[in-house]
C-alpha cells in the first residue's frame, strides 16, 4: 500500500479529514508592519525617480554646488552616486546601473527608517498600555 493512500485511509478512519495544516495569514501586527514597509519602500523609490528625472532634465546641476543638489541629497542620500556618473555618463549601461542603485537604495533606506519608526511606536504604545496590548 502506498504511504499517501495509507495516510488518507488513516485520516478517513479517524474522521480527521481536515488534518492538513495550511499556513495562516499574518496577524494584525505583521500586517501593519508590512503595510508600513511597503508604503515607505515605494515612497522612497518614487522620490528617487523624481530626483533622477530632475537631475537628467537639468533642474539639479551635476555635482553638489547648488541648493537643489543639497535638497536632493537630503531627501535621497544615494543621490551622492550621481557624482560617479558625472555630467555625461560613459554609456547607457553605466547610467542604468547607477540609477537602479540609487532608486533601490533609497527605497531600502526609507523602508529601514519606517521599520525603526514602527519599532519605536510599538515600544512606546506598549509602555503606555502597561505591556499588555501590542499594535
Amino acid at each position: 500500500m502506498c504511504p499517501v493512500s495509507a495516510a488518507i485511509d488513516l485520516a478517513h478512519y479517524t474522521e480527521k479529514e481536515d488534518s492538513i495544516s495550511v499556513a495562516q495569514r499574518p496577524g494584525s501586527k505583521e500586517q501593519h508592519l508590512l503595510t508600513a514597509l511597503s508604503i515607505s519602500f515605494v515612497l522612497g523609490m518614487g522620490i528617487a525617480v523624481g530626483v533622477y528625472l530632475a537631475w537628467r532634465s537639468g533642474a539639479i546641476a551635476p555635482g553638489l554646488h547648488d541648493v537643489l543638489s543639497a535638497v536632493a541629497l537630503l531627501v535621497c542620500p544615494p543621490f551622492i552616486l550621481s557624482l560617479a556618473a558625472g555630467a555625461v555618463p560613459d554609456s547607457d549601461l553605466a547610467l542604468t546601473l547607477i540609477v537602479g542603485t540609487i532608486v533601490l537604495a533609497n527605497g531600502f533606506l526609507y523602508a529601514g527608517v519606517a521599520a525603526v519608526g514602527y519599532f519605536v511606536v510599538t515600544v512606546i504604545a506598549t509602555k503606555k498600555t502597561g505591556g499588555g496590548a501590542r499594535l
